[in-house]
């Protein structure tokens, strides 16, 4: 198997595709031709790259240069915010059945003791 000599390109391509060129152009302040080019393969120019790192910081450059990085990275996250995930959910469940014996509670007769009365006059 040779060596791809478009790889990083082809790598920055799919990191851009679900962008809209118009959008990247405004994003990068480039003509959305040039956005298209770039989106297309084309290695975008020094001026380009300083707006793709502004708008996309990190996640581009790992996407491109180091993408085994940017997948530890994100595995991370995700074990991340399935643990925040699973306490809200663990909060959600408490509250519920909290509510649920409010609910039942109240769903009851009261136990009223008798009423309380004023002294008698004397």
């Amino acid at each position: 198997m040779g060596r791809d000599p478009h790889l990083l390109q082809a790598r920055l391509a799919k990191f851009l595709a679900p962008i809209p060129a118009k959008e990247l152009a405004r994003k990068i302040d480039c003509d959305p031709r040039t956005a298209e080019n770039i989106k297309g393969g084309h290695w975008p120019i020094a001026r380009h790259w300083l707006g793709l790192i502004a708008t996309f910081g990190e996640d581009i450059t790992e996407a491109v240069f180091h993408p085994e990085k940017a997948a530890q990275r994100l595995e991370r996250e995700v074990r991340d915010l399935e643990s925040i995930l699973e306490t809200r959910r663990r909060a959600l469940r408490d509250a519920e059945s909290f509510a649920s014996r409010m609910a039942e509670i109240r769903g009851r007769p009261e136990d009223r003791a008798a009423p309380l009365t004023s002294p008698p006059d004397q």
